[in-house]
């Protein structure tokens, strides 16, 4: 095991920026503030509760949660009429030093709002928003052969598919027992996808439709 430092990324000027959902109003893309802190905390112990898609066994406390989802940078998708957070993304560095600009990340969709579209907007812009923060690249460890819509996602996106970790999660099955899953990794290369969509002015809010 190893120690990753916090990257030192600066921050990004685009943002808040204005984006359409495929199937939704508009909403915006924006870094995480400190009022959103709980709601993220309570998705991802959601998640983990579920046993499928994220690696740990016990929910996250405050401090916790901020050493892992939060530890770098952490955006959200929030609604602009009720200022909801619909979804949430981290990135942060995968491996530390000479390694460290390839990044990792991790998304989560709020139960209340899935199915429309907002994973695959996410998932659009990562690379771009990952990129505009110094990274080259970005390998995600695990994605559990059983989270189809995550898996799915990744390769209609371009993701390239590098490996398969045999029984990679101890998991719960939909009768709520323990099995053990194979992993997927996906790596992406930054400099093949093509000039970003943001504007770098500082509060723009530039329409960028999210294809279905």
């Amino acid at each position: 095991a190893y120690v990753i430092d916090k990257k030192d990324s600066g921050r990004l000027t685009y943002l808040p920026t204005r984006l359409t959902l495929h199937r939704g109003p508009e909403v915006e893309l924006d870094y995480a503030k400190e009022e959103d802190y709980v709601v993220i905390r309570e998705m991802l112990n959601e998640e983990i509760k579920r046993g499928n898609t994220y690696p740990q066994e016990a929910e996250l406390s405050e401090i916790e949660t901020k050493a892992y989802f939060l530890s770098n940078d952490c955006f959200v998708i929030r609604s602009l009429d009720k200022k909801e957070v619909m979804g949430t993304f981290y990135v942060k560095p995968n491996f530390p030093g000479r390694s460290s600009h390839i990044c990792n990340a991790g998304f989560i969709t709020h139960s209340n709002h899935r199915g429309r579209g907002v994973g695959r907007l996410m998932g659009n812009y990562f690379p771009f928003v990952a990129r505009d923060l110094g990274y080259l690249s970005s390998f995600f460890n695990l994605v559990y052969v059983s989270n189809t819509p995550s898996v799915n996602l990744w390769r209609s996106l371009g993701f390239q598919e590098t490996g398969r970790v045999p029984k990679a999660g101890r998991l719960l099955n939909a009768e709520g027992k323990e099995e053990y899953i194979d992993a997927l990794q996906f790596y992406r290369d930054f400099s093949t996808i093509g000039d970003s969509p943001f504007n770098n002015a500082s509060g723009d809010t530039t329409q960028i439709i999210n294809t279905p």
